[in-house]
């Protein structure tokens, strides 16, 4: 009786861990991404909305990528109780259902307000909304692809790059196509190009059509799918041997940030005048303290970290109208804190 009360007890909970990783498995996109206070994300990539897709398998691993149609890497991957490594990412599980994940960096000692957290949808178990047209060619109903139903390439992009064996031309395509219902792509439109030549938008084509898909399915049926790419082309290097091709694939249903990027340098100075800002802060040396965020903002002008700090220097020196109009400006970025406070100490 003592071994089989020790083979019950432990069978549950045999059970559970069993379960929750087979939640996991399957393909995960990123649907949306806020702090945990609820306030929005405010960066230069995509404000939180860069695509990610994680292919969790039940043998420990994920295949993960930032491109809709075409493999990522995989990685180890392992779920421990409420926490989730992905390669050396380590995440907080706060939700796991059977068509929803709910994640959030592991960052222990971080103020858990200020931390992202990640909502991810099941494909193809989520019940995605998407808009369909019949194609006369097909005789068949065609969906439009979003970043949360979509067709995959069976490869990598070096797929579709090795299978464009020429020297790239240097510019912008922007084209659709349709992965049927069985996996091949059809109606390859040129909608526009620039400097792009006709007979290499072809050979892009003929490229995208030779490799192999599977089709995004609706209600785990397989179904045809339209999807919009800009394909932004190059070849960097002299004469046709030893120069590399570069492609970059743009997707119109993915989110852009509307603040442009810094470069590094503009990046590595704001990141240093804002540590230096710290330690005058911690020395009481308030005034330095001031010209060294107004350096960070002059760089760039959504540096949250730069805005409150100079607002609670403001604030603790009594001067509430200069915090007031900080604290404005974090509201606008969506900021929760921010809109508390303005709503607390700036009524008038």
């Amino acid at each position: 009786m003592k071994y089989l009360f020790i083979l019950v007890t432990f069978f549950p909970l045999f059970s559970v861990a069993q379960s929750k990783v087979q939640l996991l498995a399957g393909l995960w996109v990123k649907a949306k991404a806020e702090m945990k206070d609820g306030s929005r994300i405010v960066d230069h990539h995509g404000c939180g909305m860069d695509f990610i897709k994680y292919g969790f398998t039940t043998d420990g691993f994920v295949n993960m990528g930032g491109d809709v149609l075409f493999d990522g890497y995989k990685v180890p991957a392992k779920l421990m109780g409420d926490s989730l490594v992905v390669g050396g990412t380590i995440y907080d599980v706060i939700a796991l259902t059977k068509d929803t994940l709910k994640l959030s960096f592991f960052a222990p000692g971080a103020d858990d307000k200020q931390l992202p957290e990640y909502d991810f949808v099941k494909v193809p178990e989520y019940r995605v909304t998407t808009t369909a047209t019949f194609d006369p060619v097909l005789k068949d109903s065609v969906y439009q692809a979003t970043n949360e139903f979509f067709p995959q390439c069976k490869g990598r992009l070096g797929a579709l790059m090795g299978a464009i064996y020429t020297k790239y031309d240097k510019g912008t395509l922007k084209a659709s196509f349709i992965v049927d219902k069985k996996g091949r792509v059809k109606s390859f439109t040129v909608i526009e190009m620039d400097s792009i030549s006709r007979g290499f938008a072809k050979t892009m084509g003929n490229a995208f059509e030779s490799l192999n898909w599977i089709p995004a399915q609706k209600n785990n049926v397989p179904v045809n799918t339209i999807i919009q790419v800009t394909l932004k082309c190059g070849y960097e290097g002299s004469g046709n041997y030893g120069g590399m091709n570069t492609l970059k694939i743009e997707y119109p249903f993915i989110a852009k940030s509307p603040y442009p990027e810094l470069d590094r340098d503009e990046a590595e100075a704001e990141r240093q005048f804002f540590n230096d800002a710290i330690n005058q802060v911690n020395n009481r040396n308030y005034d330095k303290a001031m010209d060294l965020l107004n350096k960070c903002i002059n760089i760039d002008k959504i540096d949250l970290n730069a805005y409150s700090l100079r607002a609670y220097i403001n604030a603790s020196l009594g001067k509430t109208k200069e915090a007031c109009k900080d604290w404005t400006i974090l509201a606008g970025f969506g900021q929760v804190e921010a809109t508390k406070k303005l709503a607390k100490f700036c009524k008038n």
